[in-house]
Order: structure tokens, then C-alpha cells, then sequence
């Protein structure tokens, strides 16, 4: 069904050391930062509350093929790769529906700044309901109701001050 684009960051390791979730409010753990220059970045809850939240908005806009949406969630790079799915999804007359996105476990595996801009990658695990659905008809072409569970690298990225876009996926395996 959904298909992640390639990351332009291929290297992500996952560390699953760090903090336990806090009055279940997350599900994040933290790992070392890492800086690409000389002044690292301190990822704190409100991130972590972004990077969750940010999965759960991309996952909508993107099962409601809001392309307008996505703009204001992910870089434009992203948004090319979504825009290019939501077409072929069109033209081959189906649609992906996405629902019940729940973050199980997300790990930071790396932080770092270049110039004015901070990134995250962040090992998301998470689950949801992903099927195929014929245009016309309505009916379930590939998926269904049952959660399908992957992990994901995510990196965000955001101008010194702004909020957190999506600037990679890379799908494990």
C-alpha cells in the first residue's frame, strides 16, 4: 500500500536506551545528540509531542490525499514524493485510507544542526489501518481493518525558531 519514499538520510541508528515514557505521555526515548557543527541541539517533550503529533497528521492528510495539508507538514521535497503517490493512486483508481495511528515507541537517534537549521531522526514504531480502496465501488482492494505495525525513520526539520516538518522517511526492513 503506502510506499515511504527513499530518505535522503540512509544511515539512522536507533538507540533504544533513555528516559521511559512519563505519566504516559509519551513514548519517546532519548538518545545522545549529535551535532553537525559545533552547537548541539537539546530535543525536549514539546518535540517529542510535535514528532508524534506530526505522524498522526501526515497519516490523515495523506488518507484524505490533502495535498494542502501535507505542504504545511512536510518539506517540499516530501510533498513532491506524496503528490507523485496520491496521482499514481488516482490513476490506477484507488485511494489510501489510513486510520487508529497510534505511536507505540519512538526513539531519537540522532539530533544535529546545520546553519540555521535543526534535525531529528527519530525511529518511529508505530501502528495503523491501511487498505486500498477502489474509487468506484468502495470496496477494500488490498489491506483492511486489521493494524499493520512497522517502524520507520523519520527525520524533521525545522528553521531555528519554527515548527518541525518532515524532511525524510526511510522504511526498515
Amino acid at each position: 500500500r503506502r510506499s515511504q519514499p527513499a530518505s535522503a538520510y540512509a544511515n539512522a541508528q536507533a538507540n533504544t536506551n533513555g528516559a521511559q515514557p512519563q505519566n504516559g505521555a509519551s513514548f519517546f526515548n532519548a538518545a545522545g545528540n549529535g551535532a553537525a557543527d559545533s552547537s548541539p541541539i537539546q530535543i525536549k517533550p514539546d518535540d517529542y509531542t510535535a514528532f508524534e503529533d506530526t505522524l498522526r497528521d501526515v497519516q490523515a492528510a495523506y488518507s484524505k490525499e490533502d495535498v494542502s495539508k501535507l505542504g504545511k507538514l512536510v518539506t517540499p521535497e516530501m510533498l513532491s514524493y506524496y503528490a507523485e503517490e496520491l496521482a499514481a493512486n488516482a490513476s490506477r483508481g484507488v485511494r489510501n485510507e489510513i486510520s487508529d495511528v497510534k505511536l507505540l515507541q519512538g526513539d531519537l537517534a540522532e539530533a544535529w544542526r546545520e546553519g540555521d537549521d535543526d534535525y531529528a531522526t527519530v525511529a518511529m514504531r508505530y501502528q495503523q489501518n491501511d487498505a486500498l480502496i477502489d474509487r468506484n465501488s468502495g470496496n477494500v482492494v488490498e489491506g483492511g481493518n486489521e493494524p499493520d505495525e512497522g517502524t520507520e525513520y523519520w527525520t524533521f526539520r525545522r528553521a531555528r525558531g519554527g515548527p518541525w516538518m518532515v524532511s525524510a522517511i526511510q522504511q526498515t526492513h
